[in-house]
């Protein structure tokens, strides 16, 4: 998923990235800019809860919610808020990007349900994920234990093994019987076109789609879409063998 951000009323601007994974939600921010004067922050999280937070050297975890794998300074409060009567206990992440940032980014995962000790080892090996791109053109990502290579284009060009010809977003994902599936999306549904190549050998095509007008399998494989304007931001899948 992803967001282009411009701030109501304010001249902030970000592009995000959050890709969902089983046990992981690896989130992307980059471009992150401001020219009013006022810090800007991420919120990593602020939930109400009566739990503590337990920090690390690049993690913390938070009790019965799950755990948070932040490489880079991140800060945290626990407080309670009171309004009138009422009293509550919140917990707080955030990431501080400065005032009037110019182009700031970010990396961390959302770790939804996991315990202290898993954080924990994730939190010790970050190779687990390969952050392939982070700017305001492209993001994108790589596990490779998974296969599964991510990426959001917010213009044409190239991110680690893909390369997409106009904006738009896809999923490369190779499968352990040797099969792979590529996932092509038009999330702002405006594409009348769209060429999209992954420079990984393949042998065929396996299973293809009717708005797939080219498919090219060899060294590097290059698919040719033909107008995703009116899938309504819809992912088109093609199979193929590896």
């Amino acid at each position: 998923m992803g967001q282009h951000l411009n701030g109501l009323e304010s001249t902030m601007e970000a592009f995000k990235s959050w890709f969902f994974l089983d046990d992981a939600i690896v989130c992307l921010g980059a471009g992150i800019a401001s020219e009013d004067g006022v810090p800007v922050e991420t919120i990593v999280d602020n939930r109400r809860t009566e739990t503590s937070l337990t920090r690390g050297e690049n993690w913390a975890y938070l009790e019965g919610h799950g755990g948070y794998v932040v490489p880079g300074e991140v800060r945290t409060l626990q407080e309670k808020r009171t309004h009138g009567q009422v009293s509550r206990s919140y917990a707080t992440l955030w990431l501080d990007h400065g005032v009037d940032p110019t182009s700031a980014g970010y990396f961390y995962m959302l770790l939804p349900g996991a315990s202290a000790e898993e954080t924990q080892a994730r939190a010790a090996d970050l190779a687990w994920v390969d952050v392939l791109a982070n700017t305001a053109r492209q993001q994108a990502v790589r596990i490779p234990s998974l296969g599964i290579t991510a990426a959001n284009f917010w213009n044409e060009g190239t991110a680690g093994p893909l390369t997409a010809s106009a904006p738009c977003a896809v999923l490369a994902r190779e499968n352990p019987d040797g099969t792979a599936t590529v996932s092509v999306s038009d999330p702002r549904r405006d594409l009348t076109e769209l060429t999209v190549t992954w420079h990984r050998p393949t042998t065929k095509i396996l299973q293809s789609h009717p708005l797939v007008t080219n498919a090219t399998p060899g060294r590097q494989l290059t698919l040719t879409f033909g107008d995703l304007s009116h899938q309504h931001g819809t992912s088109i899948t093609v199979t193929i063998s590896a």
